[in-house]
Parts: C-alpha cells; structure tokens; sequence
C-alpha cells in the first residue's frame, strides 16, 4: 500500500487527534483549581466538557463552508463532485435533532463515566457500540447479523467483561493498600457500566444518522456541524436546570454538588491554565479528527479507518500507564485484544485486506459499496 505524503498526514492526524480528544478531557479532570468558593476542588464538569465538544463540532460546518468557497473559485463541478462537499446542501436541518439530542445524553454520560474510571477503559469500553448497533439494525433496517458478526458480538462481549474484570481488581488492590482515590477506585466498576450503558445511545445516534443521511443524502461534515448547533445550544438550556439538582459526591464536585455548576466551571478554568490549555486543544481538536476521519475514508477506505481508528486506543492506553493515574494491568491487555479481534471479525476487516491483496479489483469494489 503506498500512500502519498497528503493522505499520510491525514493518517497520522486522524490518529493523533483521535487519542487527544479522549487524554486531554482526562487530563483536565485530574487537575484540582480554586472553585468559586475559595475551596480547592478537582475538576468536575462534565456538561460543560459537552458543551465544548459541541462547541469544536461546529466548527465543521465553518471547515464545510470553506471548502465550498475554496471549490467554487475553481468550478462549481468541484463542489458537487468534491467526496467532502457533494450531496444535498439544502435539507430540514431538524431532521438532526434527534440524532444530536441521542449524542448529547450519551456524551453526558460518558464524560461523567470518564471522571469515575481510567481513559483507557473508557475508550476499550467505546467498542461496544457495534453490540446495541447490531440489535437496533434488526428493527430499523431488518440487517440480520450473520455467522461472523455473531462471533465478533461474542468476542467483544468477552473482552468487555475482561476488561471489567481489571478494573475490579485494580479497585480491589487500591482498597487493600488504602489508596483508593474518590476520582475512580470506589466508582471504577460504575464508570464502566456507565460507558457501555452509554453507547445504546452511541448506537441510536449511529442508526437514526444512517436512515437520514443515506435518504438525504446530506454531506458528513454539514450534518456534524448542526448536530453540533443542537446539541449546544440545548444543552445550554439544560444546564440552567442543572445548577439546581443536588446529586452528591462522587457524581459530583462544586459547592453545590448540583449536576452542573457553569459559574464555578468557568472560575476553576480561569484559576488553573492547564484546564484551559486542555479545554482550548480539547475544542480545536475535535473539528479536526471529524474532518480527518472523513477524509480518510474517502481517501483510502472505510476498512482503513476502522483498522487506524483502533490504533488510537493503544496511544490512549500507554499515555494513561505512564502519564495519567492508570498502573498496568495485564487483564486489561488481554481484554483489549480480544476486543480488538471480535471488532475486527464484525467489521470484517482481515477479509478485507485479503481480498485487497489476493483480488484488488473485487476489494476495491467492495470498499466502494462498504463507503456508499
């Protein structure tokens, strides 16, 4: 496979965008800042890391809007031709609305998931989705799994519960030496559950975009940026209802402890730089993986992205082991390759790169229908 220098450089970034977004959020939840009660506090906001997600989303449909200009000053052919810019530009933008309400409460609850367990769980834990994805397909699609999907399923059910398994026992072991920390030892099993709870949602977002996207034909990059619009300026709404709801520790870290503290975000942000540091790369960062994952696809193929995607939870898991607050465990390894192969027989991605190799016409076909 020989790549040019462009579509190496869209590799290395989508990989490398793609594990900030997930260390830099965690980065930020381990930092302790003066809160708006002079009380020194770790950073806990959860609603607030959302908002910045949405925030960086946007920006897509900003990226979308240049290369529209940038395309028409050369013909307006390019534009409707272009892998990133054709389709239909003009459609009911509340057709996203349902898809960005499922992406909001999911990402909620992953980023709370996020300050209860490890990052690295939490990104292995992210590979579940193609469990609820699979049992959605069957309502909405009538898509009956078949032998191989199946024993991915299976593979990957196994390596969630391995990887559940490390957590429990890190937990167990911190509690015997006296070091559990109210960050994650106690809460690590129900940060866990939360992520994979969390991905039904993933999963409902996922169906709901395939059934609007394909039927409309709505170009990738202007769907994620108005997504990005709903889903801030609801959640913008929501939190003004937030700051009232009393939920306690460890689900919560304000003078309140409500579900949200905006006020106090904002003051432990201004009295930390390094929070604002991550909040600042986490929202230039996540524009930036949504345009390279999308490039890449087009670029290369779909198979590629899933093989480069998981990459991505290697660099979050050794970053975690040796800068973040994770010690290494070797049930969580294992758990992370048997996860690693149930996806790649689910995706049938070893296939792929066989019948890339053996027949490049028939896997180039392939790869054309799987993008479509």
């Amino acid at each position: 496979m020989h790549w040019t220098l462009y579509q190496s450089f869209l590799v290395i970034l989508f990989i490398v965008t793609g594990a900030i977004n997930t260390i830099i959020v965690k980065y930020a939840d381990l930092q302790e800042s003066e809160s708006s009660d002079g009380v020194v506090r770790l950073y806990f906001h959860p609603y607030i890391q959302t908002t910045q997600m949405y925030l960086g989303m946007m920006g897509n449909l900003v990226v979308f809007k240049i290369l529209i200009c940038v395309f028409k000053l050369r013909s307006q052919e390019m534009v409707d031709e272009h892998k990133l810019t054709k389709g239909n530009r003009n459609f009911n933008v509340l057709l996203l609305w349902m898809p960005a309400m499922c992406d909001m409460i999911g990402m909620s609850t992953m980023y709370i998931a996020l300050n209860l367990t490890y990052a690295s769980s939490f990104q292995m834990l992210r590979g579940s989705v193609m469990i609820f994805t699979a049992i959605l397909s069957f309502p909405c699609f009538r898509r009956i799994p078949n032998f191989r999907e199946l024993f991915g399923i299976f593979l990957v059910i196994v390596g969630l519960i391995i990887v559940g398994l490390s957590d429990w026992k890190d937990q167990e072991e911190k509690k015997k030496e006296e070091q559990v920390s109210k960050g994650h030892g106690n809460v690590a099993i129900i940060g866990d559950i939360m992520v994979v709870a969390s991905q039904f949602l993933t999963a409902s977002e996922s169906v709901l975009e395939e059934r609007f996207l394909l039927a409309k034909d709505i170009p990738p990059l202007q769907a994620v940026g108005w997504e990005g619009i709903f889903g801030f300026s609801t959640l913008i709404v929501l939190m003004i209802a937030f700051n009232f709801i009393y939920v306690g520790e460890p689900y919560a870290s304000n003078p309140g402890n409500t579900l949200e503290n905006p006020i106090d975000a904002l003051v432990q942000i201004g009295n930390n730089w390094r929070i604002l540091v991550a909040t600042i790369v986490a929202i230039i960062s996540i524009p930036i993986y949504y345009f390279c994952a999308l490039s890449v696809g087009a670029e290369l193929s779909a198979t590629t992205r899933q093989v480069l995607d998981s990459m991505r939870t290697v660099i979050v898991w050794i970053v975690s082991c040796t800068a973040l607050d994770q010690e290494f465990h070797y049930l969580q390894l294992i758990g992370f390759l048997v996860l690693l192969t149930g996806m790649a027989f689910y995706n049938d991605v070893g296939c792929s790169v066989l019948r890339n190799k053996c027949c490049p016409s028939k896997g180039q076909a392939e790869n054309q229908e799987e993008q479509r």
